[in-house]
Order: structure tokens, then sequence, then C-alpha cells
């Protein structure tokens, strides 16, 4: 058994003392499809295995798999009639999952499910669903005690304070319910 077939992707190269191993390098190029990709059904079902997808994002991995607009458009339509694929359901799961996890909230989510490729209205309805499931002002002090767990605002100075109103800011809550929660300590 030689050392190239013990250590694949090695190769010896000789030198004046010995011999030294070196790592060759991989090509990067276009995805090549694998002999049991060629089905856009079968690819479109694996990426539905994993998690609920919206049509928008499905047809993009489908394409970025080389698979062509006629190729996609006959797939997509199985996988809503067969139940498969919903809009719906994605935009209601996503909105859930972002709101409980305190990722995003409000405009913020909203802008998650736009780019996600959800109908506005849909986004507005599923996000307000998610909202009335979840407490926003507990939600945003449980992350406020995890995240910031010696942050007391009385105490705390300016740049501590915009510090921490920035970040939930960002993730979409209200300012005027970031004050309230964090003046209520």
């Amino acid at each position: 058994m030689t050392l190239n077939s013990r250590f694949p992707g090695f190769h010896l190269h000789p030198i004046s003392h010995g011999k030294i191993l070196t790592r060759t390098r991989r090509m990067r190029g276009p995805k090549i499809r694998k002999s049991n990709d060629s089905d856009p059904f079968t690819v479109a079902l694996r990426l539905l295995t994993y998690r609920d997808r919206s049509t928008t994002e499905l047809t993009r991995k489908l394409r970025e798999r080389g698979f062509g607009q006629n190729d996609i458009d006959p797939v997509l339509n199985r996988c809503l009639e067969l139940g498969y694929l919903s809009d719906e359901r994605f935009a209601f799961s996503r909105a859930r999952a972002l709101v409980s996890s305190g990722r995003a909230v409000g405009i913020r989510a909203l802008n998650e499910l736009k780019k996600a490729g959800v109908a506005i209205d849909l986004a507005e309805r599923a996000l307000a669903e998610a909202e009335t499931e979840q407490d926003l002002p507990d939600l945003m002090d449980e992350i406020r005690r995890r995240k910031f767990p010696d942050f007391e605002f009385d105490t705390a100075t300016e740049k501590e304070k915009n510090r921490v109103l920035n970040f939930f800011r960002r993730r979409g809550f209200p300012v005027s319910m970031i004050l309230t929660v964090l003046k209520s300590e």
C-alpha cells in the first residue's frame, strides 16, 4: 500500500533529504450535479425534507442546482398539489420562529419574510398572529437577562444604554417598548 492510496488528496514530492507530503488543492468551479440530482423533483423533495420553504426560495435553490425554468415549473406545481409546498405554512412557521426566538419582530421580521419571497399581505397576517402568540415585553426582558446580565438602566453609562437600545432596535422592537422594559427593572 502506497502513501497516496492511504491518504487520498495528498502527493509525495521528492526532495534532497527525503520525501515531503503535500495536500492537493481541489478545483473550484460550477457545481456538477451528481447522477441522482438529475431529477428536479427529487432535489426539491430533498430540500423540502429539511424545512418548509417558500415557492420563491425553492425556485432559487433549484436554479442554483442548474435546472431551467421549464424544469422547475412542473415540479413546483406537483409539490403544491401534493401539499409539500405551501407559502402560507412557510410564512406562519417562519414568522413564529423569528418572533419566538427574538431574532426579529415588527418591521424586521416583515422584511425577513419579504426577502424569503412571501407576499406582503400574507407576511403581515403571519407576523400579526406570531406576535399575538408571544408576549413581546416578556420575551425582550428574557433576552436582556440572557445577553446583558449585568445591565441596570439606572447605573448604566450612556454608551451602554445606547448599545442595548440599538441591539433591540436592530431586532425590530419598538423604541417605546424597549425603554419601558429597560426602565422597569
